[in-house]
């Protein structure tokens, strides 16, 4: 029976390993590599937003007489693209260029149609419509390359 009651003694005095403290300076690091990694990747997503809605307006500009069939879905992809553009300029506090998106989006609104892809003054606009998409990706990448 000793052995039973030492052996019970061994089980209940088990302590778990001791602790190391928190370097708190390892953590900031830490937390500042993921916070620059999803700086990253979040401006990765809003370009190549940025260049599908460039693509679907080009594209639609393009074949101009069988864009008819299509037209809804660069509706769409457009208006989606502005939204976040938009969304993304109002979070930076670029209220000029949230208002630009902000008027394509409504200008594009799939469910709301302003005018029709059918004229020569419509293909204008679809054209000129890509210059803001395109002012962003050029103005995007000037700003970094001076931050750098």
């Amino acid at each position: 029976m000793s052995a039973l009651g030492a052996l019970q003694e061994a089980r209940g005095a088990w302590e778990p390993p001791p602790s190391k403290p928190l370097d708190e300076a390892l953590w900031q690091a830490w937390v500042a590599r993921g916070r620059a990694e999803d700086r990253r990747s979040s401006a990765a997503r809003l370009e190549a937003v940025k260049w599908v809605s460039i693509a679907a307006l080009v594209a639609a500009a393009g074949p101009w007489s069988n864009i008819a069939p299509y037209e809804t879905l660069v509706r769409f992809i457009v208006t989606l693209g502005s939204m976040v553009v938009m969304l993304q300029a109002l979070h930076a506090r670029q209220y000029a260029a949230a208002t630009v998106f902000g008027a394509l989006a409504l200008l594009y609104n799939p469910f709301a149609p302003v005018f029709s892809f059918s004229g020569g003054w419509q293909r204008a606009v679809v054209v000129a419509s890509a210059s803001p998409f395109i002012a962003s990706v050029t103005w995007r990448n000037a700003r970094t390359e001076r931050h750098d």
